[in-house]
């Protein structure tokens, strides 16, 4: 069902990318899935993004929307960001017996929105962010970041 959804998410975006000299694909590792595919693309002027991934127990998907832009500076943009991330399984060790450690497994999920900026050099690029939400992890703030190349 997970891929379902990211191929849904991603094909309305991608039949529409070779309209417009703007897009950019691109493969990052971090928030919101692991190993993620990313777009950005201009869409009746308005500069939106969006991220996939899935690395075994870690899936998500982010979108955004850029408030600033300029493909001039190294400081690429400024964006809006919503997205939601699951980890399937994730252990935590409750307390240590004689014979071993006792562990709860579990999923995890964290539902969020915030604001990140696109550090862009060449193809590379590195976006950090600060969120808030609601899910299962116990800060109520997290930092987010993609690291990857766009072409």
């Amino acid at each position: 069902m997970k891929y379902l959804l990211a191929i849904a998410a991603l094909l309305p975006m991608t039949l529409h990318a070779a309209e417009s000299d703007d897009t950019q694909f691109g493969v990052a590792l971090g928030t919101p899935g692991g190993v993620n595919f990313v777009m950005k693309k201009e869409v009746s002027g308005h500069p939106v993004q969006l991220a996939v991934g899935y690395a075994g127990k870690v899936y998500g998907i982010e979108a955004g929307y850029s408030f600033y832009y300029n493909r001039d500076s190294a400081m690429r943009s400024w964006q809006v960001i919503a997205g939601t991330f699951k980890v399937e399984d994730n252990s935590t060790i409750l307390d240590s017996t004689p014979d071993g450690y006792r562990v709860r497994y579990e999923d995890e999920d964290w539902r969020y929105v915030g604001v990140s900026g696109t550090f862009q050099y060449g193809s590379f690029f590195v976006e950090p962010g600060v969120t808030v939400g609601n899910g299962d992890f116990s800060e109520s703030k997290l930092i987010t970041i993609q690291v990857g190349w766009l072409w």
